[in-house]
Formats: structure tokens, C-alpha cells, sequence
């Protein structure tokens, strides 16, 4: 993953202030429109271009990072885990955070095992020539009927929402990923 430094410009979004931003990728298009609530977590609104069609989904994140209910036109995926999820300090670099989670796919439970969290360093990521704080976050669900789902993840420090990710291997090798071309406030 590279991310870029370079000077701050007068034309920078202030991500400390508001509570809805938008960012956006030109190459295929995925647009994301973020709405930060009072307690830190963070509904979604995303459309993508997929095969020559447009899909939307609506995801609600805990902490900024942790997907719990993603709804598309078709699938409805959740998951289940401990509130206590929501305290996980991820502003400091080194804590680790384990829980037990279950997997629910349209109501139905498909898997359970372990969520956990990794914060890893602090950062910056280069959007449209702006220069923002991120944490990188690991990400990791380990399954007990599959393979585990790792991801790293770029949370703005300022916003307490995704402005990158990446879907990584098991072996945490960077598999693809997605990073912005544009961000602004709502």
C-alpha cells in the first residue's frame, strides 16, 4: 500500500468539522457518503460500478471499521458481537481487541468464530492533495467453518470514518483495495 505525502492545500476538507462527508473514486466510480453519529458509529451509503452496473449498499459501522449490518438489494450480511466492540480505543498505535462474533447472512447464521482488531500506525493518506491522519487498523475475522477475513484498514483520525481499505489475504498479503480520488463535505 503506498501512501503519499505532500503539502496541505488551502482547498483541503477539515475533517474535524461535520458530521457527513463524501468521497469519491473515479476508475471504476465508488462513491461513499459517510453520516457520523453522536456515539462514533458511521452509516454508509456506497454505489459502485460493478460488471457495467450500478450497485448500492447501506453499511453501519461501529468505531468507524467494524461493518455490523450491510444491507444491498438482494443480501443482508451482520454481525453479531459485544457492544462493548464500540470502546476500543483505536486512536493509540498497539492495542489489540479480540470478541466473539457470529456471521448472519439474510437472518441466518453461516459462521461464528473471532473478531479482532489491530491498530498498527499512525499515518498519513494523500487525497486530491490533501494530506489526512489516518490510523491503519487490522481487521481480522477468524471463522470457524472458512478461511479468515483480513483486512487493513485506513480510519481517518479526524472523522472516525474509513477513507481506505485494503482486503488482504490470510497471510496478510494486499489482495485489492480501494482508496479515494476526491473527498468533501456535505
Amino acid at each position: 500500500m503506498a501512501v503519499l505525502a505532500a503539502p496541505a492545500f488551502a482547498g483541503c476538507i477539515d475533517l474535524t468539522k461535520g458530521n457527513s462527508f463524501s468521497l469519491t473514486r473515479n476508475n471504476p466510480h465508488f462513491q461513499v457518503t459517510n453520516t457520523i453519529s453522536d456515539d462514533g458509529s458511521v452509516t454508509e451509503q456506497r454505489e459502485m460500478s460493478r460488471n457495467g452496473a450500478i450497485e448500492r449498499t447501506t453499511t453501519t459501522y461501529w468505531n468507524g471499521v467494524i461493518a455490523v449490518d450491510r444491507k444491498s438489494s438482494s443480501t443482508r450480511i451482520q454481525l453479531k458481537l459485544s457492544k462493548d466492540a464500540k470502546l476500543a480505543d483505536l486512536g493509540k498505535v498497539g492495542k489489540n481487541y479480540s470478541f466473539p462474533v457470529s456471521i448472519l447472512v439474510n437472518g441466518n447464521e453461516i459462521d461464528r468464530g473471532t473478531f479482532t482488531l489491530r491498530t498498527i500506525k499512525k499515518t498519513k493518506l494523500n487525497v486530491d492533495g490533501c494530506n489526512y491522519p489516518v490510523m491503519v487498523v487490522r481487521t481480522s475475522i477468524q471463522r470457524n467453518n472458512g478461511d479468515p477475513i483480513n483486512n487493513e484498514k485506513l480510519l481517518s483520525l479526524d472523522a472516525g470514518m474509513l477513507i481506505g481499505s485494503v482486503v488482504m489475504t490470510a497471510d496478510w498479503q494486499a489482495k485489492h483495495g480501494v482508496f479515494f480520488d476526491k473527498v468533501k463535505a456535505n
